[in-house]
């Protein structure tokens, strides 16, 4: 029969936890009780949930996540230890989830760069910025460009009004240059896709500019003109393949036909 936490084990613990004051002989054991059928509690809910899942398995899992191998992260330990001989099971999980709570705040950031470009994705660039909100790696967007300039985006920008994209003028845009209407999955696909190529063509963009920062403005309109027109030809190819099922609507099967990034 397994032994329960020593008492001093637990007072070790607690100090471990920020816990100042002194813990009498009394309530440690009154602790190692508490912790013991707290124990028991998790491990038969665990049980329980673990084989509802998956009523076949042996090994006593965490029913809610998978988790970083406990096995895989000790090897790497044991290659990266210089003073001491062996790895503890305790320190194997402490460095679990300190590595766990890494990724989830590096992929939250990540979320965040790609929500703020309104794409459904998390891309490189994305977990670059993370990175540098996190401290890490640097990203230097103010190296000078030779292919790009911002008298060539100013040029290009000259004389054109940029539109708002909304869900009105892609119903508009899809009868006049669909021939159809357009059906409503299709609709969000086509905005997801239009959000990605835009957020793709401003990050390139702000990649080949020496002051980025400075021209956003002209960035976001020349994505307006270039969107407008890959948008046309989206439900130009969308409508001629409805038109050849015997469609009445453009739906998510004939956006999807069509290439987006031709």
């Amino acid at each position: 029969m397994a032994k329960p936490w020593a008492t001093s084990h637990i007072s070790s613990v607690a100090s471990g936890l920020g816990i100042e004051h002194r813990i009498s002989g009394d309530v440690k054991n009154q602790l190692v009780d508490l912790l013991e059928h707290r124990l028991k509690m998790i491990t038969r809910e665990m049980e329980n949930e673990t084989l509802e899942s998956d009523p076949e398995r042996k090994t006593l899992g965490d029913p809610t996540r998978t988790r970083l191998g406990f096995n895989r992260t000790r090897g790497m330990m044991i290659e990266n230890v210089l003073r001491v001989d062996s790895v503890g099971a305790a320190a194997v999980v402490s460095a679990n989830e300190q590595l766990e709570s890494y990724l989830l705040q590096l992929l939250r950031l990540a979320s965040d760069a790609a929500a703020i470009e309104r794409v459904g994705t998390i891309k490189p660039r994305h977990l670059e910025k993370a990175q540098e909100r996190m401290g890490g790696t640097v990203i230097d967007d103010t190296k000078a460009s030779t292919e790009i300039t911002e008298d060539v985006v100013e040029e290009a920008m000259e004389g054109v009004a940029g539109e708002v994209l909304t869900p009105a003028l892609i119903r508009n845009m899809a009868k006049r240059f669909g021939g159809k209407s357009l059906e409503n999955d299709a609709m969000e696909e086509l905005l997801l896709l239009y959000y990605d190529h835009a957020a793709n063509i401003q990050h390139e963009l702000q990649e080949n500019l020496a002051n980025a920062s400075h021209i956003i403005r002209m960035i976001e309109r020349f994505q307006s003109l270039s969107m407008l027109g890959w948008m046309r030809r989206m439900l130009k190819q969308a409508g001629e393949r409805a038109e050849k099922s015997g469609s009445k609507m453009i739906t998510l099967a004939h956006i999807v036909e069509v290439e987006p990034w031709d």
